[in-house]
C-alpha cells in the first residue's frame, strides 16, 4: 500500500520538477533571445552610422571636386586615381555620390522629420479633441488616404514647379498621413482602456495624459515607423530625380547620376551601378535598423508603470 501510495507522490514530484526545468530552459531562451536582439539592433546602429559619416563627410577628405569637369578622363572606367571612374563630363563619380549624399539622405530625413512633426500633432488633435475641428483632421486623414500618394506628389511638384526643395514639400504634404493615422488610431484606442477612463475622471490634464500615459505607448511606433519611411522618403527622393523633377544639373543627387548616364548602361555600366549601390545600402540599412529595433520591443504594457 505504502508502495502504491508513494508511486502518484513520486509522478508529480517529477512532473514538477520537469516543468520547472522547462521553465527555467525558457527562461534562459528568452533571455539568451533578447541579449541577441540587442546587439543585433547594436551592430546595425554601428554601421548605419559608419555608413552616414562615411558619406556626409565624404566630399571634406576625398579630393576631386564633384563638379569638376575632365574631358580626357570622359567615361574613364574605375582605377587607382578614380576609385570609381568618371561620368561622361570627365566628372569623378565618387565625389559625385559622396556630394549626392547631402541632399540623398539629409533632405529624406528632413522629410521625416515635418511628416512626424506634421502627423503626430494633427493625429493627436483629432483623437484628443471633440467637435467641428477633430473631425475635419480625421475627413482630411481618411480622404488624403484615399488618394495615390506617388500620383500627388508628381501633380504638386508639377504645379509648384520642379525644382529639389518643391519635390521635399510635395513629399512632406502627404507623408505625415502615415504618423497621424498611427497617432489617431492607437491614442482612439488607448482612450477605452480603463486606466486612461480612470486618469480622466481623476482630473487630468490634455498635457499629463499625452506625457505620462500616451507617449510611452506611442513612442516605439512611432520610432519604428521613422526608421522604415527614412528608407523609402530616400527612395521617392531618388525617384523624382530620376523622373527629372527634383534636383537639376550639374548638381549631384544619387537618383539624377542614373538619369544622366541610363544612355551608358552598355557602355560604362560603372555610372549606373554605384550610384544604384548607395541608394541600395542606405534603403537597406535603415529597413535593417527599423526591424532590428522592433525586435526588441516588448510587447506594450496595458497600463503605464
Amino acid at each position: 500500500m505504502l508502495k502504491e501510495a508513494a508511486l502518484p507522490v513520486a509522478a508529480t514530484t517529477a512532473a514538477n520538477a520537469a516543468t520547472a526545468t522547462a521553465t527555467a530552459s525558457s527562461g534562459n531562451r528568452t533571455r539568451q533571445g533578447g541579449q541577441h536582439q540587442q546587439w543585433t539592433l547594436r551592430v546595425f546602429t554601428v554601421l548605419t552610422l559608419f555608413w552616414l559619416v562615411l558619406l556626409l563627410t565624404g566630399s571634406y577628405w576625398y579630393p576631386f571636386d564633384p563638379l569638376k569637369m575632365d574631358v580626357a578622363q570622359s567615361l574613364a572606367v574605375p582605377s587607382y586615381e578614380h576609385l570609381l571612374g568618371c561620368d561622361r563630363l570627365g566628372r569623378d563619380v565618387l565625389a559625385r555620390i559622396f556630394g549626392g549624399a547631402w541632399h540623398s539622405l539629409m533632405l529624406a530625413f528632413l522629410i521625416i522629420a515635418q511628416a512626424a512633426l506634421i502627423g503626430c500633432s494633427l493625429g493627436l488633435l483629432a483623437a484628443l479633441q471633440q467637435g467641428v475641428i477633430a473631425r475635419m483632421v480625421a475627413t482630411l486623414i481618411n480622404a488624403l488616404l484615399a488618394l495615390p500618394q506617388q500620383l500627388m506628389v508628381i501633380l504638386v511638384v508639377g504645379v509648384l514647379g520642379v525644382g529639389l526643395w518643391h519635390s521635399v514639400l510635395a513629399l512632406s504634404l502627404f507623408w505625415w498621413i502615415h504618423f497621424a493615422r498611427i497617432c489617431y488610431c492607437r491614442v482612439v484606442s488607448m482612450k477605452k482602456e480603463a486606466y486612461m477612463v480612470q486618469a480622466v475622471i481623476s482630473g487630468e490634464s490634455k498635457w499629463s495624459l499625452l506625457r505620462f500615459y500616451l507617449w510611452p505607448q506611442l513612442k516605439s511606433q512611432l520610432i519604428l515607423t521613422a526608421l522604415l519611411d527614412a528608407g523609402a522618403a530616400i527612395l521617392a527622393l531618388a525617384t523624382l530625380s530620376f523622373l527629372g523633377l527634383a534636383t537639376q544639373p550639374p548638381q549631384p543627387e544619387w537618383g539624377s547620376m542614373l538619369f544622366e548616364n541610363r544612355a551608358y548602361l552598355q557602355q560604362a555600366p560603372h555610372l549606373l551601378v554605384f550610384p544604384a549601390l548607395a541608394i541600395f545600402i542606405s534603403v537597406l540599412l535603415c529597413n535593417l535598423l527599423g526591424h532590428a529595433y522592433m525586435r526588441t520591443q516588448k510587447p506594450q504594457q496595458h497600463s503605464p508603470e
